[in-house]
């Protein structure tokens, strides 16, 4: 969740600091277009179009579980990308 290079060596090594999403969103995740809430809920970025949030299957119903640890790293993303 945290740019490999804004991070320190053991952030970088820490599992807690990533997220196994599928491709596309993996790809808008590491652009800044979603990100997600501390409950998990998805963040859809206003650049982003009706057509294209239909086109890469991206709707307000997402929701991912995360631990405390992982919510830390969110919030660097959510401040910082999204």
């Amino acid at each position: 969740m945290k740019q490999w290079s804004q991070s320190n060596h053991q952030e970088r090594l820490d599992s807690n600091s990533g997220l196994l999403l599928c491709p596309n969103y993996d790809a808008l995740f590491d652009k800044g277009y979603i990100s997600f809430k501390d409950d998990g809920t998805i963040l859809i970025s206003s650049s982003l179009d009706d057509t294209s949030k239909l086109f890469l299957n991206i709707n307000d119903k997402l929701k991912i579980r995360m631990n405390e640890i992982q919510q830390q790293y969110m919030k660097w993303h959510r401040f910082r990308l999204f």
